[in-house]
């Protein structure tokens, strides 16, 4: 069944608590405890129920910079400066399966590779990093891109899910004010973009021509 061009944004049809969650441009933003809409984060389908609570982790870019030193201490000083927050939110079966597929390829390179290390070495390395990487990001939902004691931003979501979640209040730009003019028909003073003269009648086409007033 083809979806009612005129059907308002699932967003509105459903309850949550004020500035729990929007969208702020490719991202959602949410905050720490928060549960998201119960659909699907990658496609907008009905997401599976119960939706699981998730405990996200992240910390700046620039601490991976102690992978290049060592992957030791890199996981020490990652554990030590990591920020985490809860999030609940749902995924479909489709996108269950998919994930669960990627963690499959990603393990199965890892044991492949384990396999030929006594072999060839250098190849069974490749293949199990290619593997993990593989696994980590093919299986990877919406993950949190940063994370503050008052808010959570998520990347990965799904266009037609970023869609259906509404723009928050910053994302909101006014209208610039256009000031005020004066008819050109009897020079009463009217905003500028207004679309009649309140004083003579006259009806101002989007060609008309108002003469700015300044102060």
């Amino acid at each position: 069944m083809s979806a009612n061009p005129y059907s308002p944004p699932k967003a509105a049809l459903e309850a949550h608590a004020h500035g729990e969650y929007w969208r702020d441009g490719k991202n959602v933003m949410c905050r720490p405890g928060s549960t998201l809409p119960p659909r699907c984060v990658k496609c907008n389908e009905p997401a599976l129920q119960p939706m699981k609570a998730r405990k996200l982790y992240w910390h700046h870019s620039a601490w991976y910079l102690f992978v290049f030193v060592n992957i030791v201490i890199y996981v020490i000083v990652a554990m030590i400066v990591r920020r985490k927050a809860v999030v609940t939110y749902g995924i479909c079966a489709k996108h269950r399966n998919r994930r669960w597929l990627f963690i499959a390829i990603g393990w199965g390179g890892v044991a492949l590779g384990v396999l030929l290390i006594l072999a060839n070495a250098a190849v069974a390395l490749i293949l199990m990093l290619v593997a993990m990487l593989t696994g980590l990001f093919g299986s990877r939902l919406a993950y949190p891109t940063r994370i503050t004691k008052e808010e959570v931003r998520l990347g990965g979501c799904g266009e037609a899910f970023l869609d259906s979640i509404e723009l928050g209040a910053e994302a909101a730009v006014p209208a610039p004010r256009l000031g005020l003019g004066s008819c050109p028909n009897c020079h009463a003073r009217l905003p500028m973009d207004a679309p009649a003269c309140l004083k003579c009648k006259a009806v101002l086409s989007p060609g008309s021509v108002l003469t700015p007033i300044r102060g």
